[in-house]
């Protein structure tokens, strides 16, 4: 399902905003660390991870990939095929998400593993939209009064990523 028919959408505007609020924090926290001396790759990995998802928002990006494999599935003729594999990738992304949110190595570091749960958490739901599962696309674009429900995840976890690098920067500088 293509994000719109309009670019300044309600749903693409709570997505910009959301990324663009990640993508400053991140920058901040970055910031912070070049002022205190102490090496920042973590918040430089985040800051691109965000960055990226940001212009996916714009350029669309997870649509383009995903309208890809649907014109090669249709071309191989095998696009009634596709539940199967993309139930079966949805399994495998979600075993991935929860394995990498549950062993990550920066558990006592509450900021830290927040801001990396929102970024892994929002990497997980831009694999899942490219993936387009129709039952999994019915919850995701309801509409949520003007908006999408996704945009409230978007947004919801781009505050979660903010967070955790705010805690992060309180608590510990070095990352």
């Amino acid at each position: 399902m293509v994000a719109g028919y309009e670019w300044f959408s309600p749903t693409r505007i709570v997505g910009l905003t959301a990324y663009t609020i990640s993508v400053l924090g991140c920058v901040a926290g970055l910031e912070n660390c070049r002022k205190s001396g102490v090496p920042g790759r973590l918040f430089v990995l985040l800051t691109g991870v965000q960055l990226v998802l940001l212009l996916d928002m714009a350029f669309d990006w997870r649509w383009k990939i995903h309208g890809f494999w649907v014109r090669e599935a249709l071309a191989l003729g095998v696009y009634d095929q596709r539940r199967s594999p993309q139930v079966l990738a949805l399994a495998v992304l979600s075993l991935a998400m929860v394995l990498a949110v549950v062993f990550c190595r920066f558990r006592r570091r509450v900021g830290v593993a927040l801001a990396l749960t929102g970024t892994l958490l929002s990497v997980g739901l831009w694999c899942c939209e490219c993936i387009s599962w129709h039952f999994v696309d019915q919850f995701l674009y309801h509409l949520a009064g003007k908006v999408m429900v996704v945009s409230l995840l978007w947004f919801s976890l781009a505050v979660v990523t903010c967070f955790g690098v705010w805690l992060a920067d309180r608590s510990h500088p070095s990352l």
